[in-house]
């Protein structure tokens, strides 16, 4: 087992909103659990949280689930003393809690300073008050990795779109710094996803409606469909443990080669 005697931390850790659809931080806490590692599930959203962590057990894994909103400071530090309390030690950190709620489909002159501020706080600021609490206890117990949830649209932008890729440029600057400043104990790398097919981007699609959705967006991605989220967690893993010794400030782009294409016909 790669991750056999480690206790992982994942925020946004819930199942889908959607009667417990796929979730990319449900997936790696799955994942994890299957290697070895003993599962910190962190979350806003309770009843979904918890059902990550009960799947978890059912399939041989062991865990627990903290109720913590990554906005508020005191929440964040009382989850890394039940941490400590609890494990007493703490080797990866996986930071994965983001928000898509509001209208966030707008250009800098529209968005409202609140709606700003509270994207920020929580898909960059929630990031950094994690790293924060969490590093003091990851060295103290010997070192380990942090894998960031960043995105491709830190590189390549929507039209009216402006605050969510400013959070995912500045978690990859975030990686980099974290990266250096505590290597060799700490590696930190972060994934840049494409689309990934999850619960809670579908909305009040019908089924009918999501298939055709999903197909759409297909086309214009190289293998010609969806990334699942077991397809980042497999990432995730490979990031967590001895498999990429020697990866350290990276971001991993993994979106089945959309970046690169060009989709201009002649």
């Amino acid at each position: 087992m790669k991750l056999k005697n480690t206790v992982a931390l994942i925020t946004g850790a819930a199942l889908g909103f959607k009667e417990g659809g796929p979730s990319i931080g449900s997936a790696i806490a799955l994942k994890f659990a299957s290697e070895g590692a003993k599962i910190v599930a962190v979350d806003i959203e309770e009843e979904m949280g918890r059902k990550t962590i009960e799947q978890v057990i059912e399939n041989g894994g062991e865990g627990i689930f903290i109720k913590a909103d990554v906005s508020k400071t005191k929440e964040v530090k009382d989850a890394i003393n039940l941490i400590e309390k609890k494990y007493k030690e703490l080797h990866i950190l996986i930071n994965c809690a983001a928000s898509y709620e509001g209208n966030i489909f707008r250009n800098v002159v529209d968005t409202s300073e609140e709606e700003w501020k509270k994207i920020i706080d929580i898909n960059l600021n929630g990031y950094f008050r994690f790293a924060k609490f969490a590093i003091p206890l990851i060295l103290k117990s010997g070192g380990g990795n942090i894998v960031n949830i960043s995105s491709c649209a830190a590189f390549n932008v929507l039209k009216n779109f402006c605050v969510y890729p400013v959070t995912k440029a500045a978690i990859n600057a975030l990686t980099r710094t974290l990266a250096i400043d505590f290597a060799p104990q700490i590696r930190t790398n972060s994934i840049c996803p494409g689309f990934v097919r999850i619960a809670n981007s579908e909305g009040d699609r019908t089924p009918e409606e999501i298939e055709e959705w999903i197909n759409n967006i297909s086309k214009s991605y190289p293998l010609k469909r969806a990334c699942s989220v077991d397809e980042i967690a497999n990432v995730a893993l490979f990031l967590a443990s001895n498999d990429s010794s020697y990866i350290n400030g990276e971001s991993i782009i993994v979106d089945g080669g959309r970046i690169v294409s060009d989709t201009h016909e002649f």
